[in-house]
């Protein structure tokens, strides 16, 4: 109750940029759940109030404030009409106690509603119609705006706000007698009205620009006399020299150009002499800039405004109508008033935020048309400031220096003309080649997105220029910006859109092709217009930045074929190469040819057959420049595989697959994502070896173990490996390292590589001897590790255990240790302790990366079956896939892997609804699948683990039902499995007997529902 009320912003002194205002709540307009009828009465209003008149009324003047345009029109119509018939005394009541005190009221959207009645008024009183003489005699225009006057000028002490709404309401009055059109039928009217605004604008100076728009509004109606007289006023007032002024003498001249202006303050306000003068006006609080204007003297100035003045939009029409001086005068008005003035070293935080604010409408107000226009903008100072405030987020006008980014991301959206206009300005001469870094925004990565083969050719000139010849000598310089080039290719790849093959591009048909030849132009092949030459370092930037753009932009057959012919056309005079990798690379690159022509002359699955071949031809050669090892030996294989497909041979999914694991095996997005497509072109092919080889690692445990049974290949283990199979042990723990059984959890069982686990004939009695034999190695490392530290403390304290005295030599020094020899002493024990703390700690990351890249490894092959069932899903073959997904789902401690192999369980049984056909099944193989899955559901009992197995279970029921004779079978083997739970055999969720019964009821109704059906025989 007794808290100040928040005054109007001011101007502060240093200029800085007032707190946004938040929007009022406490009057939102109600809606009401019935509808507002709209049909008013429109009789004649009467002279004095009584009761259903005084309802009437309130009703018709509560819709004429109304929210809703609708209502507003609808009062409007009936006020207008009533009054027009009413008698003389009845009219002046309303415009007395009603119409003029409404436009004071802030309500809603009374002023509105209040004018447009007004307007209209006005107009049928003193316009055409004249009814203030024929009708009305004592509604004079003169009484008429006494009231106006007397009804929304303020008195006493009002609060702030009510005194803002009385002159407010004035305004809006004064602008229906313009609005109306009456002013100049005779000749003191205007005058009259002129005054007023004049009088309104000089005691509140934040009500002169709306006073000005005013006039602004009134110039085309009043003629080329009255328009100079009106000037001549203006400037005899001292308004001349004001934001105002300068709209209305740009106004006037475009309505009359033969008007002859005042002498002072000037003639024509962009006329290049006054411009400076022009440019210290708009930029407002002059005097706080320099002291040049102290002496002068000037009107008020406003508070700042975060709406741009209306002198702005008569600017900017000046630019904006063709003319052939336009490009001049916007150069000279952009860099004097704009650049030189709001964004001066002087200029405070305001002016700046207003510089923003004027920039961005020119900007959009420069479509196609203007197109020359747009560069004019990009000045000196305003890039400056705008590169500056953008760069972090703690700049006072950051948030306005990102929407001026986004505002020009939107005009090249708009007109992709305006791209490399504005693309040269931004990492041109007043701009920076690294703008997005400069700005930490990624504006030049989002505008290459519009690059088209037309303009192609130009941008990659434009982005390549400037990394070419370097002058500066400093290394790090020259490496810094082929860095940004090589990151501008890869943007211009990478968000390429789709074009016409019919582009007036030479050498591509796309606009990825171009960045991805580029990529690989400057990472393998000899750049001779590179000054400084490309680095070691330059090149392994492209190379990376190649792998990755590729993995991005492999998306159709299209990509991959001209990533081949990007290969074939590059030369790597780079790269060193033995004669031996020369011929691999020949041979594979005529290979890749070979499988391209082959793709256009073969049908459409043969075709995508031989592009996935090329494709892997392509992405090895890329390894083979690389210098990776096996890149050769992939070559190989990928031979081999051809010559197999080509003669019809057996083995070469096989084969494949081998290939494609060793190539999903590395953490390359690059990688995973070709692999992934050239298996997808392939799942027709896959034979079930094939199958078996690529499920195979799923069975592999998540630590170091499974790590080197999947990844190191290494020649030792191989002997070892081969001396026990030869011996007929079975005992292969040995040399294990420790089991991580009790990091993962006791209750999850691990399988070995080839699949056998408990279930395949193994008791518990086994797995307790495993346990005991890792228990057992575990205490043996730890001795070892024990034994290690005794001997390294012993040799640091030249002592040894009690247990060795007989090993032990004679001492015959049994003097005390100095001061400083028992300081070396703790520096030798210090670094003991330390190495053990590191071998303990290399150990446990070691541990960790091994787990990680198993599942990693894990997630990729998941993704090979997820696209083999969805393309594959009538496929029988696919039913092998269901075991090792649920003993993924078992084992695995990485949730995210067992989460994928649920829902490649669910893909697959929506994907074998929609294509299910007359499948030719084994039905003993599909049962004794489904008992197997049965087995394998009583392992674990986890909620997760159920679910799977359960629509595993139900997916290979569904492949038995299309025989209705398998029907009693399904549910023979259901009901076994569930007596055994109902004599404790097993232990399985009771959802797993409910999805059973649900699914048999689902068959059931569509059964009844088409009893017409033919029954299968």
């Amino acid at each position: 109750m007794g808290s100040k009320r928040k005054r109007a912003n001011k101007a502060v002194p240093n200029g800085s940029q007032p707190t946004q205002k938040r929007a009022k709540t406490d009057h939102q307009p109600v809606t009401h759940p019935e509808a507002t009828n709209l049909d008013l009465d429109k009789s004649p209003f009467t002279e004095t109030l009584a009761g259903e008149a005084r309802k009437r009324e309130a009703n018709v003047y509560e819709l004429l404030g109304s929210p809703d345009g609708d209502e507003r029109i609808a009062a409007a119509g009936a006020l207008i009409t009533g009054l027009l018939a009413s008698p003389e005394a009845a009219l002046q009541r309303h415009l007395d106690n009603r119409l003029f005190r409404g436009l004071a009221s802030s309500r809603n959207a009374s002023r509105l509603g209040f004018s447009l009645v007004i307007t209209e008024l006005l107009s049928q009183l003193f316009g055409s119609q004249n009814l203030s003489e024929s009708k009305y005699p004592g509604l004079t225009f003169d009484k008429v705006l006494d009231i106006l006057v007397e009804k929304t000028t303020p008195s006493g002490h009002l609060p702030g706000q009510e005194e803002r709404d009385c002159y407010f309401g004035q305004l809006f009055g004064l602008q229906c007698f313009v609005g109306s059109k009456i002013l100049f039928d005779e000749e003191s009217r205007w005058l009259k009205v002129l005054d007023l605004l004049l009088k309104m604008a000089e005691k509140k100076v934040w009500m002169r620009s709306h006073c000005g728009w005013v006039v602004v509004e009134s110039l085309p109606q009043m003629g080329q006399d009255k328009a100079e007289e009106t000037l001549q006023k203006l400037s005899e007032v001292g308004l001349g020299k004001t934001a105002e002024g300068v709209g209305l003498w740009m106004r006037a001249r475009s309505c009359y150009p033969n008007l002859k202006t005042p002498a002072k303050p000037w003639h024509d306000p962009m006329n290049p002499g006054v411009l400076s003068e022009v440019a210290r006006i708009l930029k407002d609080n002059v005097a706080q800039d320099n002291g040049e204007d102290a002496a002068i003297a000037k009107a008020k100035q406003g508070g700042w405004n975060a709406q741009l003045h209306f002198v702005w939009d008569l600017i900017l029409a000046t630019f904006t109508t063709g003319e052939k001086q336009s490009k001049d005068q916007l150069k000279l008005f952009w860099t004097t008033v704009i650049d030189d003035g709001l964004f001066s070293k002087t200029a405070s935080d305001a002016q700046k935020f207003r510089g923003f604010m004027i920039f961005q409408k020119f900007l959009q107000a420069f479509t196609t048309e203007n197109e020359k226009l747009v560069k004019e903008l990009f000045t000196r100072n305003l890039m400056k400031c705008l590169i500056n405030q953008a760069a972090k987020e703690d700049r006072y006008l950051h948030r306005a220096a990102l929407k001026s980014l986004q505002s020009i991301e939107k005009v090249v959206q708009t007109s992709p003309e305006l791209l490399l206009p504005v693309l040269k300005e931004l990492l041109g001469k007043y701009g920076a080649y690294d703008f997005d870094q400069r700005t930490n925004t990624k504006t030049v990565e989002n505008l290459l997105q519009w690059v088209t083969p037309a303009n192609a050719k130009g941008v990659l000139k434009l982005l390549r220029d400037p990394a070419v010849v370097i002058n500066d000598n400093v290394a790090s310089e020259a490496e810094r910006l082929r860095q940004v080039y090589a990151s501008y290719m890869s943007k211009l790849a990478i968000q390429a859109k789709s074009t016409p093959e019919d582009s007036d591009t030479k050498g591509a048909t796309n606009v990825a092709e171009i960045g991805v030849n580029e990529l690989a132009a400057c990472a393998y092949s000899l750049q001779p217009q590179f000054k400084p030459d490309l680095s070691e370092k330059s090149r392994e930037v492209f190379r990376k930045l190649l792998a990755s753009t590729i993995g991005k932009v492999m998306r159709r057959r299209d990509d991959a074929e001209y990533l081949c012919n990007v290969l074939i056309s590059v030369e790597p005079t780079a790269v060193n190469m033995s004669e031996e990798i020369k011929t691999e690379q020949g041979s594979a690159l005529k290979a890749m040819r070979k499988l391209l022509k082959a793709s256009k002359k073969s049908e459409s699955k043969d075709a995508g057959a031989s592009v996935g071949l090329a494709l892997l031809y392509a992405i090895t050669i890329l390894q083979l420049y690389d210098g990776v090892p096996d890149a050769i030996t992939i070559l190989q294989d990928l031979e081999r595989c051809s010559e197999k497909m080509k003669s019809k041979e057996g083995g070469s999914s096989e084969l494949l697959v081998e290939i494609l694991l060793a190539l999903v095996s590395r953490q390359s997005p690059m990688m995973r994502q070709i692999s992934e497509q050239v298996f997808e072109a392939f799942t027709s092919q896959v034979s079930s070896e094939a199958l078996e080889l690529l499920t195979e690692p799923l069975f592999a445990e998540e630590n170091e173990k499974g790590y080197q049974a999947l990844f190191e290949n290494i020649e030792e283990e191989d002997v070892e490996m081969n001396d026990a199979e030869d011996s007929g042990s079975g005992d292969d723990v040995e040399d294990m390292d420790e089991d991580e059984i009790s990091e993962i959890g006791s209750d999850v069982e691990f399988v070995t590589l080839n699949g056998a686990d408990a279930a395949d004939g193994e008791e518990d009695d086994d797995d307790d001897e495993e346990e005991e034999v890792d228990d057992e190695e575990k205490r043996e490392a730890d001795a070892q590790e024990l034994a290690n530290l005794d001997d390294a403390l012993a040799k640091v304290l030249r002592s040894h255990r009690l247990d060795k005295d007989k090993d032990a030599d004679s001492s015959d020094n049994d003097s005390d240790m100095t001061d400083s020899e028992m300081m070396a002493l703790d520096e030798k024990l210090i670094e003991v302790f330390k190495q053990r703390a590191k071998t303990a700690g290399t150990k446990k990351k070691d541990k960790k990366d091994a787990k990680e890249s198993v599942v990693i490894f894990k997630h990729r092959i998941l993704d090979f079956i997820a696209l083999y069932v969805k393309h594959e899903a009538a496929n029988p073959l696919a039913f092998n896939v269901l075991l090792p997904l649920l003993e993924v789902v078992r084992t695995t401690t990485a949730k995210p892997l067992a989460n994928k192999a649920v829902v490649t369980i669910e893909n697959f049984s929506k994907a074998f609804k929609k294509a299910r056909s007359d499948l030719e099944l084994d039905t003993e193989a599909q049962f004794s699948l489904m008992k197997e899955i049965h087995q394998q559901a009583a392992k674990d009992t986890s909620n997760a683990f159920g679910r799977a197995a359960s629509a595993a279970s139900l997916l290979v029921a569904s492949s038995l039902f299309a025989d209705k004779e398998n029907i009693d079978r399904i549910n023979a083997v259901y009901a076994q499995t569930f007596a055994d739970c109902q004599k404790g055999q097993v232990k399985i969720q009771g959802f797993f007997f409910t999805d059973w019964v649900n699914w048999g009821m689902g068959h059931a109704a569509n059964v009844q529902q088409a009893p017409a059906a033919v029954p299968a025989s």
